[in-house]
């Protein structure tokens, strides 16, 4: 099992039903390959983890980094791994956006930190406890 996960910037702002669509297409396209994964979105930035057999994963992350929609592309952790953290989510999804505007106050700081590649790149740590705490959740 191999996991890469990585944050970019979307060259536009992404509409909610560009992004239900991306999300469908996705989930279609991954139960083929068997990947797995979680993708979080806030303001045009996004990070991703991506799981399953390391040539499926490595071969959609060389799609991602030539797709048009996707700039900046920083791979903040990669490697294998002993087992999914996603196993059945063909594509877990979440606009941060929505979220950020709908908590009520002091419901969690850590979802309004800055979501964008330079900052997630210099703490990669905290992309993983984002991912964490959504994988926490959302189950």
């Amino acid at each position: 099992m191999y996991q890469i996960i990585y944050v970019s910037s979307a060259t536009y702002l992404f509409s909610q039903a560009e992004l239900l669509a991306l999300l469908e297409q996705s989930r279609a396209n991954n139960e083929k390959s068997g990947i797995t994964g979680i993708l979080l979105y806030r303001d045009g930035n996004i990070l991703q983890l991506l799981e399953g057999a390391v040539e499926s994963v490595q071969g959609l992350y060389q799609k991602i980094e030539q797709d048009p929609r996707h700039k900046g592309t920083i791979v903040l952790w990669e490697g294998p791994v002993a087992e999914r953290d996603f196993p059945d989510w063909r594509m877990a999804f979440r606009d941060l956006s929505l979220l950020a505007n709908n908590t009520p106050p002091g419901f969690s700081q850590f979802i309004n930190l800055p979501l964008t590649p330079v900052v997630l790149k210099a703490n990669p740590s905290r992309a993983m406890k984002l991912i964490n705490v959504f994988k926490r959740n959302m189950i």
